[in-house]
């Protein structure tokens, strides 16, 4: 299998939303060090709510994406709900009318969904974000000529590891960056957000 379809994806929307349910209480204790503290209770429930609306009855990948992002906008009360928003309806345009979607199709979706992010908020990795576990693991996708099981293995290594460079890194952005040197030590939420979606994409491929 080297594609992926509307089914597909829906399933994978499915495990993303159960694995942020299963680390909702660490990415809270992530986001109390340096956040509002909680991450994991908007990212929980902001998956979940795609589940329960009518996202799951569209009909085209690119109207499931951008409807899956409006809910997660409307029930994630944080500022990585709006920024997954945005997001998520960047990598929907991008998909335009493609009914499914191989490795480097992934990867274009969630770069364009990265690029829309740094032209909105001005972020760009390197600076203690999701940025830093989507843009390698997007960048790995795009460029495989692998098959799509070890592509998206090694996306999710990727967005590993790009998750655990943030420690070393210090807030730019948000709440965090009030703490300015103090930041440095501790493991991003976003970036540990954007490893759990990749996680759970790879997961799934690796069960088919």
């Amino acid at each position: 299998m080297n594609t992926i379809n509307l089914e597909n994806v829906k399933d994978i929307m499915k495990d993303i939303s159960r694995v942020m349910d299963e680390n909702k209480d660490y990415l809270v204790e992530l986001d109390s060090k340096a956040g509002d503290g909680d991450l994991g209770i908007s990212m929980s429930s902001g998956f979940r709510a795609v589940l329960e609306s009518d996202a799951m009855e569209k009909q085209t990948l690119k109207t499931f994406f951008m409807a899956s992002g409006m809910v997660i906008n409307e029930a994630s009360p944080s500022s990585l709900g709006t920024i997954i928003f945005m997001g998520m309806i960047a990598g929907a345009k991008n998909i335009g009318d493609a009914e499914t979607l191989d490795a480097a199709g992934i990867g274009n979706f969630f770069m364009a969904a990265a690029q829309s992010i740094m032209d909105k908020t001005g972020s760009k990795p390197g600076e203690k974000t999701i940025l830093d576990s989507v843009v390698p693991a997007a960048e790995v996708l795009m460029k495989s000529d692998l098959d799509l099981l070890s592509s998206t293995k090694m996306a999710y290594e990727a967005a590993n590891e790009g998750m655990l460079s943030t420690i070393k890194m210090q807030a730019v952005h948000g709440r965090a960056a009030y703490y300015q040197e103090k930041s440095i030590g501790f493991q991003d939420g976003g970036a540990t957000v954007g490893m759990l979606i990749f996680k759970a994409i790879s997961d799934y491929i690796t069960a088919l």
